[in-house]
């Protein structure tokens, strides 16, 4: 069956990136990298879900009146979560270095390091500088925040950037000793040394330059502008959905999360709990249509993008190998709303063809429950439920298990499904090479 213009255009368009030299950086940065990732979603599905308090198991079945010890399991998991997402983004800037190193024939291993040494670089807390030297101790060295999944656009900037820089200026150094030979040979010391000092020197002027106008880095200005640029949607359902769009968009590039749409401890979501203790019910509160209501109840199953959707769009249509068995690793941690996994196995991440539907998917959902709460067909959802509530019971449980919701949550499933379906379709064209991770 012939195509649409559309899908055959992504198609193309797919294909001609993929022979960029720094598009298969990225892709094997991420295809190395996933492992570590979905072992630390793996912790945090058991951390946050099964042994923290505001967990969706743990409140399910009362994990902490039975399980002994209960602390130290949740200091445990905690502890080894930080193990690996604390240090995310300086694998992948190191991963992207290296790969990109390597495609120029240069010294990958040397240039994997410099890109992750420029990263901590442009992340030193520059504050903790100012602090030493006033006496004061436990600030810490880096801006933490930025080396985990937050910091991943940063790191494959960094990575793409120095494994360029770096290549060329090892290769040029090369060159140019052997054309004057009266200055000697150039040891292996002296080709490492020069561009790892230009890289540090310059990613340390721009992030001492960047710390006078935010505390966060290079990282945290970028998220602030971002943050600034789409909080306080209100409650017009365009503006709305324009946000959950521009979100999505930002989690395909890697920006991870600069909105949450976890938004029970929001005024809004205040108002409308303390409306329901009162009445007893959440129909007629006070702010039904919110960021809240609609995208957290209906358009985040599995994380931004409706990567739920994703999952089970690729068990229905995918003949890829690779990509059910990303589908069946990540299947757990989508449910709960853990979606960094799937993001980078596929990856989701700059790829071309699952950006459509990684933003359609959401905001066909928040268009169809805008309808439904405006229409009265549903009540808002108006009672808190825990970040690692699984997607489709969201509404329900928010709404204090109005059936109703219920239904409205498996058509959006649904809907995301059949929205995903004729892209995984058109990834079946990738053949029997193994592209996933």
């Amino acid at each position: 069956m012939k195509q649409p213009h559309l899908l055959r255009g992504l198609w193309q368009l797919n294909q001609r990136l993929s022979q960029r030299r720094m598009m298969q950086a990225i892709t094997a940065a991420l295809r190395l990298v996933y492992p570590f990732v979905l072992v630390m979603t793996f912790i945090d599905v058991i951390g946050q879900g099964f042994l923290m308090k505001t967990g969706f198991f743990y409140q399910i079945y009362h994990i902490g009146h039975w399980l002994p010890g209960i602390t130290i399991w949740q200091q445990g998991f905690t502890a080894l979560g930080l193990v690996i997402n604390g240090v995310v983004a300086v694998m992948i800037a190191f991963a992207t270095g290296y790969y990109l190193a390597r495609s120029y024939h240069g010294d990958a291993l040397t240039v994997g390091i410099m890109s992750a040494l420029a990263f901590l670089t442009l992340n030193l807390n520059y504050g903790a500088l100012g602090a030493a030297h006033a006496g004061v101790s436990g600030v810490p060295p880096f801006v933490t925040t930025n080396l985990g999944p937050q910091g991943i656009f940063l790191a494959i900037v960094i990575g793409l950037t120095v494994g360029w820089l770096a290549s060329h200026l090892m290769r040029g150094l090369a060159t140019w000793y052997l054309r004057h030979p009266r200055l000697g040979q150039l040891g292996w010391t002296g080709r490492i040394a020069i561009p790892l000092m230009s890289v540090l020197i310059m990613n340390g002027a721009i992030g001492l330059g960047l710390s006078w106008l935010n505390h966060g880095g290079l990282n945290g200005l970028v998220y602030q502008g971002l943050s600034n640029l789409v909080t306080n949607p209100g409650h017009r359902g365009l503006v709305i959905l324009a946000v959950t769009a521009l979100n999505n968009l930002f989690w395909w590039l890697g920006l991870i999360g600069p909105v949450s749409l976890a938004g029970n401890s929001a005024v809004t979501s205040l108002q409308n709990l303390a409306y329901a203790v009162q009445h007893g019910s959440g129909w007629g509160a006070p702010n039904p249509i919110t960021l809240h209501t609609l995208g957290d109840a209906y358009a985040n199953f599995g994380g931004a993008g409706m990567t739920l959707a994703l999952v089970i769009a690729i068990w229905i249509g995918s003949k890829q190998v690779s990509y059910r068995r990303i589908a069946n690793q990540t299947f757990l941690p989508n449910l709960v709303n853990l979606n960094e996994p799937i993001l980078l196995g596929l990856p989701v991440l700059f790829n071309p063809i699952l950006l459509i539907p990684f933003i359609v998917a959401p905001a066909v959902n928040i268009v169809l429950a805008w309808c439904a709460i405006t229409w009265k067909l549903v009540p808002p959802i108006v009672y808190p439920v825990p970040r690692t509530t699984p997607g489709p019971l969201m509404a329900f449980l928010g709404t204090g298990g109005d059936w109703r919701a219920f239904i409205l949550s498996l058509v959006c499933l649904v809907v995301s499904v059949l929205i995903y379906l004729p892209f995984i379709q058109v990834l079946n064209q990738e053949g029997g090479s193994d592209h996933a991770a």
